[in-house]
């Protein structure tokens, strides 16, 4: 069964969308991201449905670059950035030779308090929190630059876009931590400011923000393990568990706001939408078709009847194609993780269990697994160098493969590859 491009007419009669926006009534032709049929069609991917070009990229292994545990990485036009054990190091896109370790972490006057970094819109700058209202702004060769700092509160958001004329702050749920009962009253979603940090524009969320408050709070636990919750899980989960037996899953740094050309993208936690961002004002782009796997946003806490639901979790897009992972019965003790591909040109939705690998039909390596899109619009994969050589020891045939000659240069010790697709 050949699934046909779809469009949804909508009547934009939400109530939210006018008292955010004061958008007048329109019609608008949205591009539908079918996930109900994806789940009920279940495909299995393979890397010639990403792209068919493939690229690897040994990251140079120096003593002043050495990548840690669990890595973040960033793929720019001309860099690829990577964070972990609380540093940031920048390597050359072109060959993957070591540039530099990015500011530092601590306290001194240039330190940064969160090795995650935002790039500027030319890709020219590097930008790291400092509590309680800062960001730290380095060159690409290292070199402390400045700072931003905005007024408190709001302070730090969770996550920032960095574009020529402005920087764009999203505030997600774990930004909203209260030990008390009286929490503010200004609720946003997005805080748009000139790049002084001065504010501009403020977005409210669509739905009231949980306001999280410690007596309530029965346990917590932080985990990183993309394999369970895809890959905004590997930034950090905190899953936070209450009194009254209600669960709620907040995702630190999650990319809700992107910039896809010259358009701002931004989502929000259970809600279907997809929008583009003009000043304050919000315009739907496309939208994902949950169908009766949707998860009410006021349920969105609920660990009853919640074992079909579906939560969005991971969103990005180039010309071609959007990105994206969903998680069905996330609040179960069995969530499943799926890879999702919509191709706009023809509409078509694709849908595969992550516990099914992506077979490299094009060059014969290791299974693939998308983390997300660079700037330039490649599909990204980083394998550590110790798994290459235990899938090696499996498959000694691939040392004699052309398109695989990184091979013979290989030990365990060494930095991990960089996978790029196109």
């Amino acid at each position: 069964m050949i699934q046909m491009k779809q469009k949804v007419w909508f009547g934009i009669i939400f109530l939210f969308l006018f008292s955010c926006n004061n958008q007048k009534n329109s019609v608008i032709d949205l591009d539908v991201i079918d996930i109900e049929y994806g789940l009920e069609n279940l495909t299995r991917l393979k890397v010639s449905d990403f792209g068919q070009t493939i690229r690897y990229i040994p990251l140079e292994t120096h003593d002043d670059g050495l990548v840690g545990n669990n890595p973040v990485i960033k793929v720019l036009k001309n860099y690829i950035v990577v964070e972990a054990q609380r540093k940031c190091l920048l390597f050359d896109k072109k060959d993957g030779s070591f540039i530099a370790e990015i500011g530092h972490y601590g306290q001194d006057p240039e330190a940064y308090t969160d090795h995650f970094s935002w790039t500027d819109e030319k890709e020219e700058f590097l930008y790291f929190a400092r509590q309680p209202n800062q960001l730290m702004k380095y060159d690409m060769q290292g070199k402390f630059c400045g700072k931003v700092e905005f007024a408190s509160p709001p302070g730090l958001a969770s996550y920032f876009l960095v574009t020529d004329s402005e920087i764009i702050g999203f505030y997600g749920v774990t930004t909203q931590f209260y030990v008390s009962t009286t929490p503010p009253t200004n609720q946003f979603a997005l805080r748009i400011f000139e790049r002084d940090g001065s504010v501009k524009d403020s977005i409210p969320p669509f739905y009231q923000k949980t306001q999280i408050v410690a007596d309530e709070i029965a346990g917590m636990t932080v985990i990183r393990n993309r394999n369970l919750f895809g890959n905004k899980a590997g930034l950090g989960l905190i899953i936070i568990d209450y009194k009254n037996d209600t669960r709620e899953f907040n995702f630190p740094y999650s990319p809700s706001i992107w910039k896809h050309n010259e358009n701002i993208r931004y989502k929000e936690d259970f809600v279907d939408t997809v929008y583009t961002v003009s000043g304050a004002h919000l315009t739907p782009s496309f939208i994902f078709n949950t169908g009766r796997y949707h998860w009410p946003v006021e349920e969105r806490t609920s660990k009853k009847n919640t074992n079909e639901r579906i939560y969005i979790s991971d969103v990005s897009e180039n010309n071609t194609f959007v990105f994206f992972q969903c998680i069905r019965g996330m609040q179960s003790d069995e969530p499943v993780l799926y890879n999702g591909l919509y191709r706009k040109q023809t509409g078509q939705t694709k849908l595969s269990r992550s516990s099914d690998e992506i077979e490299d039909d094009l060059t014969r390596f290791m299974p693939f697994t998308p983390s997300g899109i660079s700037t330039a619009g490649e599909f990204v994969s980083l394998v550590e160098a110790w798994k290459v050589m235990e899938w090696l020891e499996e498959h000694p045939e691939a040392m004699n493969n052309e398109n695989l000659s990184f091979l013979k240069e290989l030990d365990d010790e060494m930095n991990p590859i960089l996978i790029l697709v196109e």
